[in-house]
This record gives structure tokens, C-alpha cells and sequence, in this order.
């Protein structure tokens, strides 16, 4: 849909006369614009629809609930972190992609959470027998471990005021950075770790792994973000609501994903031929399209874009064909896919990225959410048997 639509498609939409819609305009309810060319205006979309949805909320609040906790539905808590309109990303109304060309991850944390980063912060230390066993585990595995153990020993995370939230959501950063790396936490720039524990060369290595972890920190509530206010809400450290925001991003429909996309990439063969093979198998292909961005996922093209080398041929031969054969592109899986191909990275870093840079919103998300102070309990929709319908059933 067009960020904008004419006075048309607003009455139809909406269901009202023009004059009703005039009213919503003057009343600051729908915003508007002059239209290029024009004297007539035309109406912001996202707003038109908000009234839609509050519309069907007063008349069927059931089915409206329903639909709000279905795959990208309507939305359902109050946030200031990112929005997407008109096809682009936005972190506090900034656009991300600027941001990831311009601005340190730290920096978009600082913005996400609204207040400088503590560089100060100290990472909660670990011992070399610590990290010789985390190494063993899967990644997400071993996160969850490490912050177990962090939680432990941080009993001042039980105080949740912002400068608290903040200062432990910084070890936390650095935290999960050492363990991706298998390196000792430091005050190191996030991105500095990377480079330095993975061994990464190449020109303008460290930039890349910027724009990564910058284009992967926050998505509105995304299922992830969702577990982690969850948690938070119930008055939980952010220590555990990170733990369980990587529970959720370790399942193959969300950040585990990528290392479908990486079998994908890796598949030998001509990459059109493998995509017809796995079109006829009925296979979905992994790392394309998004429903929120109909017109492709601006993180995975400007992923793609800093891709050079050898080591990102296949990734855009396979780009091409899929682009070419089904006209959709790459979504952020894939972006973070090639440029840990590119880089030369370990095969695990996709994910990796993906959880160190989407942790900077997991703890936006708590600092919104502890500061809401409200128990996030959706209602069941029952589909059960009635009350007494089993036991005249004869059943016991």
C-alpha cells in the first residue's frame, strides 16, 4: 500500500461520507497532504487504517484480539522504538538505513534506549573454564548460559530503573559479543570485538559488521521483542527477558532461519536449477520476501550492497535467479547470509549478528515496558467443550 491514498480510497476505506473525513482531518485524527501538481490532498494510509482497525475493535473485539496476535497483525502495545512505513525502517522516526551507513551500533542503542550509552558499564567477567564449555554449545545455548550465570552474581538488576536497565543491558551486549567470539567480555565497541575474535580483514570490514548489527537491532514487535516485554512485564530482570528473547529468536521462523538460508547458499549446482528442483519439491525458498515489505526489505538489499568478493558471488548468483525466476528479494536472513560470506565469517555469525544486534531493542523494549508497569495477559479465546459436555459424554 502507498504511504498516501487519495480522498477516494479514504471514504471507501473507511466507510464514511467525505465530510465525516474532513472532520477526522481537522480533528488531527488522519494527516494529510497536497498532492504534486494538485489542488486536491491526498491521506496518510497508516492513519486511515488506524481508525479502520478501532472501528472493527468497538464492533467485534474478539475477532480484532484474534488478529492482532496472528503473523504480522494489528498492532497490540504502545512503542516509540521503530516503525516501518512506506517500505522503510525507522529507529525514533530516524530511517535505519542512514543510520547503518552513519552511526555506530552503540549509538543506535543509546538511541533506542534513549539516554548515551554506559561505556562505562562493566561485563559481567568470566572464567577461560566458563568459556571452554560454552564453546561446546550452540550458540544460542551458550548465551543463555553465560547471562544465567552473569544474572547470578548482579543482584543489582533487580532494580529496575532506566539508568540500571541500561547499564546491564550494555554487559549483556558485551556479554553475547564474547560469546560469539569465544573471547573474554571487554569495553570494546561491540563492533571491535567481532572483528578482533572472529579475525575479520578486509577493507571496510568493521563498517560492514556495523551496518549489520545497526539494520538488525530493533523491527517493531517482532515475536522475539514480544517474549522478551512478556517477561519484562512480570517484573523480571533484563537478564531473563534476554534470555527468553533468545529462545524466541532461535526458532527456524525467526532469526534460526538464516541457517536455512545457508544451506540454501551453499547448495552445489547452478543456482536457477536448484531453486526449479526445490520449487517442484513444493519447498518454500529461504531468505525472500517479507509481508511488510511488499516491495522488498531495504536490510537485506543494503546487506547485499556491501557484499564484494569471492566469497559473495554464489550469494548473488543465487539473488538473481531468485529475483529473476519469482520476483522477490532478499530479506535480512539473506542479507546477514552473504555478508558472512563475504567477510569470510564463521557459519554460525549470521545468527550470531542477528542476536547481539536485535538485543539492543530487547532491552528498548524492556525500558518501555517496566516504565508501563502493566502485566502484559492476553485472553484465550476458549474452542473447548462447553462445561459438562465430557462427563455426558461418559467420559471420566
Amino acid at each position: 500500500m502507498s504511504a498516501f491514498i487519495s480522498a477516494e480510497q479514504a471514504i471507501a476505506r473507511l466507510g464514511v461520507t467525505r465530510a465525516t473525513l474532513y472532520a477526522y482531518v481537522s480533528r488531527g485524527m488522519i494527516r494529510s497532504q497536497a498532492r504534486p501538481g494538485s489542488r486536491r490532498r491526498a491521506y496518510l494510509a497508516a492513519d486511515v487504517e488506524r481508525l479502520v482497525q478501532r472501528k472493527r475493535g468497538r464492533q467485534d473485539p474478539s475477532k480484532v484480539a484474534a488478529e492482532a496476535l496472528g503473523v504480522h497483525g494489528m498492532p497490540v502495545l504502545r512503542s516509540g522504538l521503530s516503525l516501518i512505513d512506506a517500505g522503510e525502517l525507522h529507529y525514533r522516526g530516524r530511517p535505519a538505513l542512514t543510520l547503518a551507513r552513519e552511526a555506530t551500533f552503540e549509538e543506535v542503542a543509546a538511541l533506542l534506549w534513549d539516554a548515551p550509552f554506559p561505556a562505562d558499564a562493566a561485563p559481567a567477567p568470566t572464567r577461560a573454564a566458563q568459556r571452554k564449555r560454552w564453546a561446546k554449545l550452540p550458540f544460542v545455548a551458550a548465551a543463555q548460559a553465560c547471562l544465567a550465570h552473569a544474572s547470578a552474581d548482579d543482584v543489582g538488576a533487580y532494580h529496575r530503573s532506566p539508568a540500571t536497565v541500561r547499564r546491564v543491558g550494555a554487559g549483556i551486549l558485551r556479554a553475547l559479543a564474547g560469546v560469539a567470539t569465544g573471547q573474554a567480555p571487554s569495553r570494546m565497541a561491540i563492533s571491535q570485538t567481532l572483528v578482533e575474535g572472529w579475525g575479520v580483514r578486509g577493507r571496510g570490514a568493521r563498517a560492514k559488521l556495523e551496518a549489520a548489527l545497526v539494520l538488525s537491532a530493533d523491527h517493531e514487535l517482532n515475536a522475539s521483542a514480544f517474549t522478551a516485554r512478556c517477561v519484562a512485564s512480570t517484573g523480571a530482570t533484563p537478564y531473563m527477558a534476554v534470555i527468553a528473547g533468545l529462545a524466541a529468536l532461535s526458532g527456524h521462523k525467526h532469526g534460526g532461519h538464516t541457517e536455512r538460508v545457508a544451506e540454501l547458499v551453499d547448495e552445489a549446482g547452478e543456482p536457477r536449477e536448484l531453486l526449479a528442483a526445490r520449487l517442484r519439491r513444493g519447498e518454500l525458498i529461504p531468505g525472500f520476501g517479507h509481508p511488510l515489505y511488499p516491495d522488498g526489505d531495504p536490510r537485506g538489499a543494503a546487506l547485499l550492497e556491501l557484499c564484494e568478493g569471492r566469497g559473495a558471488a554464489r550469494a548473488r548468483a543465487v539473488a538473481e535467479a531468485v529475483e529473476e525466476l519469482l520476483g522477490i528479494r532478499p530479506n535480512l536472513d539473506f542479507g546477514l547470509v552473504a555478508l558472512g560470506r563475504a567477510l569470510g565469517l564463521p557459519r554460525g555469525a549470521p545468527l550470531m549478528l542477528f542476536a547481539v544486534g536485535r538485543c539492543a531493542g530487547w532491552i528498548g523494549h524492556c525500558l518501555e515496558q517496566y516504565e508501563d508497569d502493566q502485566l502484559i495477559r492476553p485472553r484465550a479465546r476458549y474452542v473447548g467443550p462447553a462445561p459438562g459436555e465430557v462427563e455426558e459424554a461418559g467420559l471420566r
